[in-house]
């Protein structure tokens, strides 16, 4: 019996080594990797599409579970290779750009895929779930230079030419560029909304102590917006939704003094004028349906850009 389990260790022992041993050179062994670096860019483009669309919860998170379903099958399949000729680097380094990849989609990815449907809800919510995704994006950035980096060695050393799908790797790093635009200036039009949304659900709770601080709270979202909205760089022929966001701004900055400000101090003031106040819930309706179709707008520029860019 304990020859039979030493027999057992020792040729999964010899498992990998002989696996790795079966390619006749170098370039078949490396054909293993691409092969399976091929598989994982595919899965990865597409998750990257149905998160730049970000309107579909539920085919995010489909393909996100196939990215994660193909790592796990990479992994396994890679297992069984061994070093090439005692040289342990290219597969070493493939497997921890494996583990790296698999933190960002099962871990963080995950986490940023639990906020999605509160997103746009408050600020706080937007932030926390664009913080996630991108510390995810990094992450895997990071897990694909890891794995080029080992792949660069291994060509260099043993006169391998590399296969690269060089169109596609473009090609996500500019779909890369423009999510994070994208991101950058959905966050500045949402402080600004948010705010909005919030005075107003305070009217409609009849809590009308601190508006007009949270009036002044309007204007200082409003100025920082502009700042930041100013220092966004979208990508060439893609600066629509940034046009968008600055109007938004720009409309809002002019309504401050001239509209939510009178509106806030009828609201505020104890004893109400009939009439001021019949006027000032006519101007919170129209700012409501103004809100209402600003972000109609919003969204319908941001899809078109994005279809735009997907369809080049």
């Amino acid at each position: 019996m304990k020859k039979l389990l030493a027999l057992i260790m020792f040729a999964a022992f010899l498992a990998p080594q002989a696996e790795a041993q079966r390619y006749k050179d170098a370039r078949s062994y490396y054909r293993e990797f691409y092969s399976q670096s091929r598989r994982i860019q595919i899965k990865n483009m597409r998750y990257m599409e149905a998160v730049a669309k970000g309107s579909d919860e539920r085919r995010i998170k489909k393909f996100r579970e196939m990215v994660v379903d193909q790592l796990k099958d990479t992994k396994k399949a890679l297992s069984r290779v061994g070093p090439y000729k005692e040289d342990d680097i290219l597969i070493r380094e493939y497997q921890g750009g494996l583990d790296l990849y698999l933190k960002a989609y099962e871990e963080l990815f995950g986490n940023a895929e639990e906020l999605l449907a509160n997103r746009y809800k408050s600020i706080e919510n937007l932030e926390a779930y664009y913080k996630l995704a991108n510390e995810a994006e990094m992450m895997a950035l990071d897990a694909g230079y890891k794995i080029e980096k080992a792949e660069d060695y291994f060509g260099k050393t043993y006169q391998v030419d590399l296969r690269r799908d060089t169109i596609m790797q473009e090609r996500v790093l500019k779909l890369d560029e423009m999510i994070v635009s994208i991101r950058e200036v959905t966050l500045e039009y949402f402080r600004i909304d948010a705010q909005l949304q919030n005075l107003f659900a305070t009217i409609d709770s009849n809590k009308t102590d601190n508006l007009t601080e949270m009036i002044g709270e309007i204007r200082t979202a409003t100025r920082k917006a502009r700042l930041q909205l100013e220092e966004v760089q979208p990508l060439e022929d893609y600066e629509s939704l940034l046009e968008q966001a600055l109007y938004f701004c720009d409309e809002v900055d002019g309504s401050i003094d001239e509209e939510l400000k009178p509106m806030a101090e009828v609201y505020e003031f104890k004893y109400k004028d009939q009439d001021d106040l019949a006027d000032a819930k006519d101007i919170m309706l129209n700012y409501k349906e103004f809100l209402k179709e600003m972000r109609l707008e919003f969204f319908a520029v941001r899809e078109e850009m994005i279809l735009d860019y997907l369809e080049e």
